[in-house]
């Protein structure tokens, strides 16, 4: 089923049925196949591998763009994108996201949180801890961890640990709402009283959830949906069903959607 409001397409000549992972830099568009492959999309309008300068046997965690410059974090590393090829950084560890916030970098590592210090990398948080997630606000740093989530207050410097059911792997707030995903595919909510809770939808599994100019979308085992509030009560609306929607990226008035089964789509805003 597709939104009235929607005109979707396929991206001509995508590389994979099974696409995972989807992002754009100043170099072009690029397209993670099965976690494996990283293909790139130039001006000529045609895809090409763009695997140079990464290890044999690199498996792709997460995509991750910023002041035009893309990172792809790795079984391997972490990795930046630069005159056609990728370039190591001191994370030579396993690597599941990167952020930025001003001049502060940070990186969630198989072994605690890394912060960029100068041109140097170095732990500062939970080395012997797998951190699968970060989410960067103007007070706290949030993490997601095996067993849950943990907040680091930056004006008291403290932290404060809430443990839930299950992995979680993706951290977005919305509204004033603290949101993540479990590794069960479930869905994390903050009650903006210091209560964290998880609750399913039926028959659905969240791989993600991605903050636009437009709201939060989810993208799920059953395609892709809007996050919408009614007072502090969540709810899913339905965009495009009928297949997995892994990843998605914003470029102006168009989104390109990775699916798992579809290759990737355009989608266009009637």
């Amino acid at each position: 089923m597709v939104s009235p409001f929607l005109l979707v397409s396929d991206e001509a000549d995508c590389p994979s049925a099974y696409i995972s992972s989807v992002s754009a830099s100043t170099d072009g568009m690029f397209a993670v196949a099965s976690g494996q492959v990283i293909f790139r999309k130039r001006g000529d309008g045609k895809w090409s591998r763009e695997d140079h300068g990464l290890p044999e046997g690199t498996m792709v965690n997460r995509m991750q763009m910023f002041e035009g410059t893309l990172y792809v974090c790795t079984n391997m590393g972490l990795f930046y994108h630069d005159s056609n090829r990728w370039h190591p950084t001191d994370i030579r560890i396993p690597c599941y996201q990167v952020k930025k916030q001003g001049d502060f970098v940070a990186a969630a590592t198989e072994y605690g949180l890394w912060c960029k210090n100068g041109n140097r990398w170095e732990c500062v948080a939970y080395p012997n801890t797998i951190v699968y997630e970060l989410l960067l606000t103007p007070q706290y740093y949030i993490l997601g961890f095996p067993d849950g989530i943990s907040l680091y207050d930056r004006l008291t410097g403290s932290w404060a640990e809430f443990p839930l059911q299950s992995a979680v792997t993706v951290l977005e707030a919305y509204r004033g709402f603290l949101l993540g995903v479990t590794l069960e595919g479930k869905l994390v909510q903050g009650n903006k009283k210091g209560e964290i809770h998880e609750f399913g939808f039926e028959g659905l599994s969240i791989y993600s959830l991605k903050l636009t100019e437009t709201g939060v979308f989810v993208c799920s085992s059953r395609g892709l949906y809007r996050l919408e509030t009614i007072g502090s009560t969540l709810f899913l609306r339905s965009m495009l069903t009928g297949y997995p929607v892994s990843d998605l990226h914003c470029s102006g008035d168009c989104m390109y959607l990775a699916t798992l089964f579809q290759g990737l789509k355009k989608v266009e805003l009637l």
